[in-house]
């Protein structure tokens, strides 16, 4: 009977030892997890950083701008006033554009401040609300009828502004 107690006790630590054993190894896993994630994270999340002796520009030509500009000229634009247009079926669009402005162009920082010129936007939301009047909801709700109607007021907003205006924001787009 003692032979079977021995037994039955080293059978009892068999298995306490490969329970430490698999937290270990998942300890050990989730280690290795978490230094991989970190690791990858660090690698993926950030830009590379390129070799300073070797600078890149790229000559851009906006639309409708007299002059080019290099890909590391700031950007300036103008904020219009989000507005509320009226749609087919009794629904309307609650957009806010904002023009990107060309490089040579100095609008005002703000009122009474010297420095520039007033920036007129009153032309851009009539264009806006002539080119958008009357849509259905359908038309806009998709990303191919958006860009078509997006396409249409770049058009017309940098023809309304020759050398000043290169392209249009959506930075409010809201359907009911």
């Amino acid at each position: 009977m003692a032979a079977k107690k021995k037994a039955g006790a080293e059978g009892d630590e068999a298995p306490k030892k490969s329970g430490k054993k698999k937290i270990i190894v998942a300890v050990l896993c989730l280690g290795l997890a978490g230094g991989g994630y970190f690791i990858g994270g660090q690698s993926s999340g950030q830009p590379a950083v390129a070799d300073e002796s070797t600078t890149t520009t790229t000559t851009i030509q906006k639309r409708g701008c007299s002059t080019t500009s290099t890909e590391e000229a700031p950007l300036h634009v103008v904020d219009l006033p989000a507005m509320s247009i009226n749609l087919t079926d009794g629904h309307y669009l609650r957009i806010g554009l904002a023009l990107a402005l060309c490089d040579d162009v100095v609008v005002a920082a703000a009122e009474g401040e010297a420095g520039g010129e007033a920036f007129l936007t009153a032309p851009a939301r009539d264009i806006a609300v002539s080119i958008l009047s009357g849509r259905t909801m359908d038309e806009l709700a998709s990303d191919a009828g958006r860009a078509k109607v997006k396409t249409e007021l770049i058009d017309a907003v940098v023809e309304a502004y020759p050398a000043e205006v290169y392209d249009v924001y959506f930075v409010e787009f809201v359907m009911q």
